[in-house]
């Protein structure tokens, strides 16, 4: 072997340091994840057509209730209570099944998700050479496998259309109060820019200890992988240790 190949087999190691790297965009991260998603691009298109069929039925509720009372309650029209009851009633049940359609939806697509991509990288470590393998540790691979892409199939199928309905609703609302009455609505939004500045400040500390976590958690399997592997040898070669 060259010199050149002999370095060329020496950048294998999955942990480099104890120095966090810097975490790539959403929007550069579904881009490379894009590809996995061709065969499911209708089903993520109707779950997010029932994200926002469940945030306005959510948005409509507070809404028909304030008319329900300022109109009809406090002039008596009982039959007018009983309409809007029902109207109110028929919104919350559509927005119900809205919200089950979707999550059934993305919980499909994530475990879809999940599935191409730990195919992929099986494909991949077939193709990698012995030196990865002697430089990294068998446990931390099982953890990287396994963890972290289930923390991208827990993006796909619960974080991604939570974080687009929130905002969603966060809009909604906020166009609402401001429209009835802009300086209470400005008042309200108060807290909401102290989140944001607040969520800012502690993200890079948080992603931090992500990582220290995920660096545990893969140390912790590849030890744990190594004690049955030197205990399965001590068996082999001295059963009767094993029921002295």
């Amino acid at each position: 072997m060259s010199r050149n190949e002999a370095l060329a087999t020496t950048n294998y190691t999955l942990n480099k340091g104890s120095t966090p790297q810097l975490s790539a965009p959403i929007a550069t991260t579904l881009r490379r994840v894009a590809p996995l998603l061709e065969d499911d691009k209708q089903l993520v298109a109707l779950a997010f057509v029932a994200m926002v069929v469940s945030s306005v039925c959510a948005l409509l509720g507070p809404a028909i209730i304030a008319r329900t009372v300022d109109r009809y309650i406090q002039g008596g029209d009982f039959r007018g209570v009983v309409t809007f009851t029902m109207f109110l009633l028929s919104v919350y049940v559509v927005g119900l099944f809205s919200n089950y359609f979707q999550t059934r939806a993305m919980g499909t697509v994530g475990r879809m998700v999940l599935f191409k991509l730990r195919n992929t990288l099986f494909n991949k470590l077939q193709q990698l050479p012995l030196a990865f393998f002697n430089q990294n540790k068998a446990g931390d691979l099982i953890s990287r496998l396994n963890n972290d892409t289930e923390k991208l199939n827990q993006f796909f199928s619960q974080a991604l259309v939570q974080l687009v309905g929130n905002l969603f609703m966060m809009t909604g609302a906020a166009i609402f109060m401001l429209v009835q009455d802009l300086r209470l609505g400005l008042v309200a939004l108060v807290p909401g820019a102290g989140v944001l500045i607040f969520t800012q400040l502690v993200s890079g500390w948080i992603k931090g200890r992500n990582l220290k976590s995920l660096q545990s958690l893969g140390g912790l399997s590849a030890e744990i992988q190594e004690s049955l592997a030197n205990f399965k040898v001590i068996v082999a070669f001295n059963p009767s240790r094993l029921f002295s």
